[in-house]
């Protein structure tokens, strides 16, 4: 079931009190949970709740984590999460979108992504630059400065800058995007073995050709090769 079906309650922790505010960093830490209720693909309404893990002196948050639950939410986008904390939610089956920037842009990036559930819905491209159509592919899959989300039923795009943290010892960069883009399909114009079989095991396609823009990727979607070999590194 896609977003356009379903209800979706998000939790964003925020030093401010509207969704013009940015993300707090911190999860166990952050002022103030803004509690985001979705319908059919779009914010409805919004409360602000207080971090009664902020008052903590230990255990932050675990107590945070705990509240949200208690809350109904089944999704926590903030920019940081400890290790108790990520245990406590993942027990509760909420999932987790590391993010920052604008709450706003953030949910707005996050359900045009996640628009739908065809096989063929959302496709994820490394990107050189942010010029919409005209975008170029970057070369380099892992380290791309930005990347795109286009929706080919609804013909949607969205780009934002590439920031997969490979320093990450709990989630790979193929994790992480899985997590932030969750896409059906991944172009590229090489990638290494080591990500090949992590897309594999998630079922997400691969796919390839010599196209240098992503005009020319979404003009021959239907032309698109199979990516299977590694480039080697």
């Amino acid at each position: 079931m896609g977003l356009q079906e379903k209800k979706l309650k998000i939790c964003v922790s925020s030093g401010a009190k509207d969704l013009e505010g940015e993300i707090d960093v911190r999860f166990g830490r952050s002022e103030y949970f803004l509690i985001i209720s979705v319908e059919k693909g779009k914010i409805c309404n919004f409360e602000v709740v207080e971090n009664l893990g902020s008052r903590e002196d230990r255990g932050a948050g675990i107590k945070a984590a705990e509240q949200v639950g208690s809350l109904g939410v089944d999704l926590v986008i903030t920019g940081d999460v400890g290790p108790k904390a990520l245990d406590v939610l993942k027990q509760l089956d909420i999932d987790i979108l590391k993010a920052s920037g604008s709450i706003k842009k953030v949910i707005d990036n996050y359900l045009v992504a996640d628009l739908g559930d065809s096989d063929k819905q959302k496709l994820f491209i490394p990107l050189m630059n942010n010029n919409g159509e005209e975008s170029e592919v970057a070369l380099h899959f892992g380290h791309a400065p930005y990347f795109g989300i286009y929706n080919l039923n609804n013909k949607e795009l969205f780009i934002e800058e590439n920031k997969l943290d490979h320093g990450d010892a709990q989630k790979s960069p193929v994790d992480q995007i899985l997590e932030q883009a969750n896409p059906s399909m991944v172009f590229a114009q090489d990638m290494g073995s080591r990500a090949i079989s992590l897309f594999a095991e998630k079922n997400i396609v691969l796919k390839t050709g010599p196209y240098k823009n992503l005009k020319e990727i979404i003009d021959n979607i239907d032309n698109l090769e199979d990516l299977s070999s590694s480039c080697g590194h």
